[in-house]
């Protein structure tokens, strides 16, 4: 009897463990999971003309400084003008004391003027006898020598007499405003010694310093921009130095700015302009570059997969770059980013559907927006 149950239990056990082999034979096998192959957008090698910009800083300068110095030595007896002031060309500035000067002019003067009247006379008596015959033409020449000399010399005493005249007035060169003025009543000036400035009230202009490299591409009349306190002003270059500054090494431009009488003298400002031109190149958005220790490379598509191509640059500006070489017409720029793109990628083309919008593949999916880090 226990034999009999035995039996029945080992029959039941290995029917279950048919059961059980059986099961996991024929149930079907899991599905391995499938890698989706990024997607990219393809562009092309652009022809045209581009330009590279730089900003500098500069300095707001008038566009005329005049010194108001004393064109003769003597006491200061006046100033008629204050700082900050207006004014018109010739307007009296300053009253000096040289009447010295003046005296000693006029003294000249009526020697110079004696003289002329001396030779004149004589003149006058030799020219009939010499008409008539009676003098040689030598001494005839000589006293009209001596009279023109004569005149001469009063015509010069009588402008210096005049000039002294007008040195009494220090005058304004030109129309403008009067600035830094320092001075002493009664105290003695010399030519050297300055009263003041007059700002000329002409158009601004900035200066500023360019490497050797710039310089060379830079040209008179050339446009330049100037930003300072939210303020736009556009300049032209008037002038290019061709001698390098020992101090920075750099060269000297200034430019002549269309307005900017709002803007302070000395002040700094920024400006940008045009440090580099190309024509007929070829270029590609800075995007689409990658860069390896330093050595730019794009991605090409190439028969499903990505391939590394490295190019040299030229100039570039803040969305463009000019590539010289490593690059065809022909070629198929990888235009978008993935973190999974590789020399050797296999990719797939994303292509515009019938409504215009992008689709991936074959499911018709969008990929998902990247921002490209170089």
């Amino acid at each position: 009897m226990k034999k009999g149950i035995k039996i029945g239990i080992g029959a039941a056990a290995g029917l279950a463990f048919i059961v059980l082999v059986a099961g996991r034979v024929l149930r079907p096998a899991p599905e391995l999971p499938t890698t989706e192959l990024p997607t990219v957008t393809l562009g092309k090698l652009a022809t045209g003309n581009m330009e590279s910009t730089i900003s500098l800083m500069g300095t707001i300068q008038p566009s005329d400084t005049y010194y108001l110095m004393p064109k003769t030595a003597g006491e200061l007896l006046a100033v008629y003008v204050e700082n900050g002031q207006r004014v018109k060309q010739g307007d009296p500035i300053a009253k000096l004391d040289n009447q010295k000067q003046i005296d000693a002019a006029k003294y000249t003067l009526e020697q110079a003027n004696a003289s002329a009247a001396t030779a004149g006379n004589a003149l006058n008596r030799m020219t009939p006898l010499y008409q008539a015959g009676d003098i040689s033409a030598q001494e005839y020449e000589s006293t009209k020598a001596q009279a023109t000399a004569a005149s001469a010399q009063a015509k010069s005493a009588q402008l210096n007499y005049d000039t002294q005249m007008e040195f009494a007035t220090l005058t304004a060169p030109a129309d403008g405003t009067i600035q830094n003025l320092s001075y002493t009543l009664n105290a003695m000036l010399t030519q050297s010694s300055q009263l003041g400035i007059l700002v000329g009230s002409g158009a601004k202009t900035i200066d500023f310093n360019v490497t050797e490299d710039v310089m060379r591409n830079l040209t008179l009349g050339e446009k330049v921009r100037v930003e300072k306190s939210g303020v736009t002003i556009d300049g032209t270059i008037s002038e290019i130095g061709q001698v390098v500054n020992a101090q920075n090494g750099l060269f000297p431009v200034k430019a002549v700015l269309e307005g900017g009488g709002e803007l302070s003298d000395g002040v700094s400002a920024k400006l940008t302009l045009v440090s580099a031109r190309a024509e007929n190149t070829g270029i590609i958005p800075l995007d689409d570059i990658y860069y390896s220790d330093s050595k730019p490379y794009v991605y090409l598509y190439q028969d499903g997969v990505v391939r590394e191509r490295a190019i040299t640059l030229g100039i570039r500006n803040n969305t463009e770059a000019q590539v010289l070489e490593g690059l065809t017409a022909e070629d198929q720029i990888v235009s978008s980013w993935s973190k999974e793109l590789y020399d050797g990628a296999s990719v797939k083309i994303q292509e515009a559907n019938a409504e215009g919008e992008s689709a991936a593949g074959e499911n018709g999916t969008a990929p998902a927006e990247m921002t490209k880090v170089n």
